[in-house]
């Protein structure tokens, strides 16, 4: 994870806040911290099938889920966790005609339900299943690939389609299905107290961090440039408009 203070002081060092103008950290740093983890979130997130780097810097928000597909319908139906804040895979446990849960996956547990063969998931037993990719298909292809004379979905290519706030899965025989998929980053928080001030010397008017009741960054450390990056591009906008500011008074106490 990536500790704010010290963020905030590389930040702080790399940008002269001292002459620019204080970049408060409660308020300024911590909001833009914030902003720029969602950004970034977003944007591996959408790259991260094509790229290992984006890969690595999500591990901290990668999570997966066994859950019980109802049959209720023409086809399976499943709905994400509450957590769930973008898709990343789907897979199925085979062995013969049966699915089964991931047992490295919540000790084989079930999101929204019990499984019911769960006393059968044994050491043993999982020696002998197979693991099978279930593909994502875009909403118009889905009638075609149902149809389709050699390609319609089987257990050994199971397909799923994301509809009505969940998802819909072919064949109807997938009873369990396990979903890895991206959370999104919670708000990192910046607690502190300001050390009084010597009005004669000047000295004082320290930040005095409080790291237990601080919230630090989930983001690994590897992504600590990437804030800095962003944190001056944002300080620079930040300065610029204050400048602005004080221009348009001074030339208005002119006029």
């Amino acid at each position: 994870m990536i500790d704010l203070f010290d963020l905030y002081n590389s930040f702080t060092s790399v940008v002269n806040t001292q002459i620019g103008g204080w970049f408060r950290p409660q308020t300024d740093f911590t909001k833009r911290c914030n902003d720029i983890s969602k950004k970034l979130w977003v944007k591996w997130t959408r790259e991260a099938e094509k790229s290992q780097e984006c890969k690595d810097n999500l591990m901290p928000f990668l999570r997966s889920k066994n859950i019980i597909v109802s049959t209720t319908g023409p086809y399976g139906k499943f709905s994400p966790p509450k957590d769930y804040g973008r898709f990343a895979s789907t897979r199925i446990i085979v062995s013969g005609e049966m699915c089964y849960p991931d047992k490295s996956v919540d000790n084989g547990k079930c999101e929204q339900g019990n499984f019911k063969s769960q006393e059968e998931l044994t050491d043993e037993y999982f020696d002998s299943i197979k693991q099978v990719d279930v593909e994502l298909i875009d909403d118009k292809k889905w009638g075609a690939v149902n149809s389709h004379l050699t390609k319609k979905p089987t257990l050994s290519k199971p397909k799923i389609r994301q509809i009505d706030n969940g998802f819909e899965v072919a064949p109807r025989k997938v009873s369990v299905i396990v979903l890895d998929y991206y959370v999104e980053p919670s708000e990192a928080t910046f607690v502190y107290t300001i050390s009084p001030g010597n009005v004669q010397t000047g000295a004082g008017d320290q930040i005095i961090y409080d790291d237990k009741n601080s919230k630090p960054l989930e983001w690994p450390a590897t992504v600590r440039n990437e804030f800095l990056n962003e944190l001056g591009l944002s300080y620079g906008i930040f300065v610029r408009d204050q400048f602005v500011t004080q221009a348009t008074q001074q030339q208005k106490m002119t006029n």
